[in-house]
């Protein structure tokens, strides 16, 4: 990234960049509000996972999320309501 510094853009991950303001949202619970599939192709629905990481990748904004059993999904913000 030519011209920016760290501190602008995040902590860069690969292709995926944390973003900043992750801190105030991490370790919230959240509501899925539509039916999801986790890694293993389980759908899931009335679960509240925990949010792990906030994560942009080619300018979009993903949350790394957490269901109870531990397994981890991304999930886009028209997915989920922070509570």
């Amino acid at each position: 990234m030519v011209g920016r510094k760290e501190s602008d853009c995040g902590k860069a991950t690969g292709f995926m960049i944390e973003q900043n303001t992750e801190a105030a949202i991490v370790g919230k619970r959240c509501k899925l509000l539509r039916p999801v599939r986790d890694r293993q192709g389980r759908v899931r629905f009335s679960e509240r996972p925990i949010i792990l990481r906030e994560v942009s990748n080619l300018g979009r904004t993903m949350f790394l999320v957490q269901f109870d059993d531990a397994s981890t999904t991304f999930l886009f913000p028209n997915e989920l309501t922070i509570e």
